[in-house]
């Protein structure tokens, strides 16, 4: 295999890719098609290890409830490229700031919230591509106040350097998951699916090791007391 220098880009993962496959350059496998295979490996992966952290944050708007849009890349939509929210934070941008963690709530809950006083937002939630907050900010909240997200994304800058968006050690996974699809084509599916397992079960592995978030518990949200080491 040829020695390449990390992180790889789809140029130098097409090399890779093509030495799994024992076809150095372009004939029964087309550069373009392997490529493609890269990209849909990059987001396979990014889906099922949660890999892309991610932070951004989102301008708060007088009245408004939920929101699509980041204040930086991914802007437009943004938010609908996101998989997983860890955390929202409320800054309401005054010098100096301050700052206050939103609680996680399930949509389901709104319904029973009652009635509240709008000002600045205690609760949030990611529901269909979007992140709500509630209470509803109030006219100066809106006026200055943000969120600071953190999540896990799906979010490419360029979809033909996709794997450059991954980790450099998930990067593998997406020239695993090119080479399983290189041999489905060929038809030697025994081949293919032989590279397929080996890549979920890497997956499995990763996102159970590194990146899997246990259920969020009460416990897990107590305070940590300042005067005794974090464990």
């Amino acid at each position: 295999m040829a020695t390449i220098t990390l992180p790889y880009s789809t140029t130098t993962a097409t090399t890779q890719v093509r030495a799994l496959i024992g076809e150095a350059s372009a004939g029964f496998w087309t550069d373009t098609e392997i490529a493609t295979w890269l990209l849909e490996g990059s987001i396979d992966v990014a889906t099922k290890s949660l890999c892309i952290e991610h932070s951004n944050t989102v301008d708060l708007v007088d009245s408004q409830l939920e929101y699509t849009d980041f204040e930086s890349a991914p802007t437009s939509n943004g938010i609908a490229q996101v998989l997983k929210v860890y955390a929202c934070i409320y800054d309401d941008e005054a010098t100096p700031s301050t700052y206050k963690g939103l609680k996680k709530m399930q949509t389901r809950h709104l319904g029973r919230r009652g009635q509240d006083t709008q000002g600045v937002p205690y609760f949030y939630y990611h529901f269909a591509g979007k992140i709500g907050v509630w209470p509803l900010p109030s006219t100066a909240i809106g006026t200055t106040g943000q969120l600071l997200v953190n999540c896990s994304i799906i979010y490419f800058a360029d979809d033909t350097e996709a794997i450059a968006s991954l980790p450099e050690f998930y990067q593998q996974f997406a020239i695993q998951y090119a080479a399983a699809m290189a041999r489905f084509k060929e038809r030697k599916n025994a081949e293919g699916m032989a590279l397929y397992t080996k890549y979920i079960q890497s997956m499995n592995i990763h996102r159970a090791d590194i990146y899997e978030r246990p259920v969020d518990t009460n416990a897990m949200m107590q305070e940590p007391h300042r005067t005794v080491e974090a464990r």
